[in-house]
């Protein structure tokens, strides 16, 4: 009895290691084919989903993305990391930025240059403020709308220095730092090349702050510009593109020249040539996309005028050309801008500021000719509008109200109450008002306090949300 006794225990133990063994081996090979994601507490910032990990990349002439060609439409937005207002040299505000973006994604563009995210010397704002010193809330900003154009599926085109005398300084920034004389040494004198390679280096390896991605390992990036329509010697250019392409692995190098330089076009360190077109120019246009094929180079229509009213080919001549041919990857329209942070738009002087959807029935037609171009170009199917974000009332003086205009909106709609916050709502303007016509005036304000609340629509007449609420006390005339 006692032995079978044993021999019962030991069959059972057997059993009982089986059990454990077959709970534990899967147990095991489970845990270790899916690791438990590290615990951290460290407060540095997380990296960008890798949805957008791909860099664009060259094949010969053609832009490739994810195996495939990859041609674009899009805007210049020269001031998203510096800007002016009436007062100099400022940051814009996050809302601007993001308002831009905005409109250029629902304009189809998938591409956005912009100088002052690469140029910006010189001035207390700046970058580089002073030779060697580097301003880290300049770079902060310069972050945020890198990330937030990631945020809007954009890719960035980026000149490293401007030819002429803007805010945000340019090659006379770096020639006047050593005393050198003539802003054309900068394209020889060895001093001010080594300067400028300082800078683009600071540029390329600085990690952004909102990412935690340097800008050399970004694929929000497209290409480094070499310089805004400069006129540098092919020496020139081979330095500057070699040394951008010794620090950053992955990114391709547009050459900046005011003309497409042939000389250039034999280094194996620039990737892409561009033109910039004021008039246009179907006959250049042609010319220039057949000299950079021919050199197995890509072309791109790096500005242009889009409003019509410096002469030239018209643009529903220009746009199909850049269209039916392969050799032209893409066009960038200038210029891009969006609503003030108070009321209405940002104004420039050039003659060629764009304001979605656009400051008159002509400018309508060719903002919408620039949209169905940007789909087209780069096979996007075209979405219905979107509905408009909520406008943002900004300040009501006796009878006159402002507002913070909200991205795609074309009309608003003001509504009043004289009884509370709830309502009953009574609409005293039925889409009657443009982001032009702020500050708008109730003519009909009744006496006491009044409430407001203002809502936009898109082109289509789909209407977004309310204001919040806003309430005042005016004085009759």
């Amino acid at each position: 009895m006692q032995k079978k006794n044993q021999k019962r225990s030991i069959f059972l133990g057997l059993i009982f290691v089986l059990l454990i063994a077959i709970i534990a081996i899967p147990l095991y090979l489970w845990k270790n084919a899916n690791p438990k994601p590290p615990t951290t507490t460290s407060s540095a910032p997380i990296p960008l989903a890798q949805t957008q990990s791909e860099f664009v990349t060259r094949s010969g002439s053609q832009l490739l993305l994810h195996g495939q060609p990859f041609r674009f439409a899009g805007p210049n937005i020269y001031w998203l990391g510096l800007d002016t207002d009436e007062h100099g040299v400022i940051y814009p505000s996050h809302f601007r930025v993001d308002d831009a973006l905005t409109t250029a994604r629902t304009m189809g563009a998938t591409v956005v240059r912009a100088h002052s995210l690469g140029i910006s010397v010189g001035c207390a704002l700046c970058v580089e403020p002073t030779p060697g010193t580097f301003n880290d809330t300049a770079l902060q900003h310069i972050d945020y709308a890198i990330q937030a154009a990631h945020t809007h599926h954009l890719r960035l085109i980026i000149p490293l220095v401007d030819n002429w005398r803007y805010y945000h300084g340019g090659k006379h920034t770096f020639t006047e730092w050593r005393n050198v004389g003539a802003e054309t040494l900068f394209f020889s004198d060895k001093t001010v090349i080594a300067d400028f390679e300082q800078y683009v280096a600071h540029l390329l390896n600085h990690v952004n702050s909102y990412t935690g991605i340097a800008y050399k390992d970004d694929p929000t990036i497209l290409a480094w510009e070499t310089g805004n329509e400069i006129s540098p010697p092919a020496s020139w250019t081979k330095t500057i593109a070699d040394f951008i392409k010794s620090t950053d692995k992955h990114h391709l190098v547009m050459d900046g020249s005011q003309t497409v330089n042939a000389a250039a076009m034999k280094l194996s360190s620039v990737d892409m040539f561009t033109q910039h077109f004021y008039p246009l120019s179907t006959s250049l246009l042609e010319a220039d996309a057949q000299v950079a094929a021919y050199q197995k180079k890509v072309f791109v229509v790096g500005e242009y005028d889009w409003t019509g009213t410096r002469g030239g080919d018209e643009l529903s001549s220009f746009l199909p050309i850049i269209e039916q041919n392969p050799n032209i990857s893409g066009d960038l329209y200038w210029s891009l801008f969006s609503h003030t942070d108070t009321y209405g738009y940002t104004q420039h002087s050039d003659g060629y500021t764009l304001h979605y959807p656009g400051d008159t029935a002509d400018q309508r037609t060719r903002v919408q000719a620039l949209q169905a171009h940007a789909y087209k170009l780069s096979k996007q199917t075209t979405q219905p509008l979107p509905a408009p974000g909520a406008p943002q009332i900004t300040a009501l003086t006796d009878h006159k109200i402002s507002w913070r205009g909200a991205a795609i909106s074309y009309k608003y709609t003001v509504e009043r109450s004289t009884t509370g916050t709830n309502g009953p709502w009574k609409v005293i303007c039925d889409q009657c008002a443009t982001d032009n016509d702020t500050p708008w005036t109730d003519t009909t304000t009744p006496k006491g306090t009044v409430w407001y609340r203002i809502k936009g629509y898109n082109l289509a007449g789909v209407a977004g949300p309310y204001s919040a609420v806003a309430s005042s006390q005016p004085t009759r005339p």
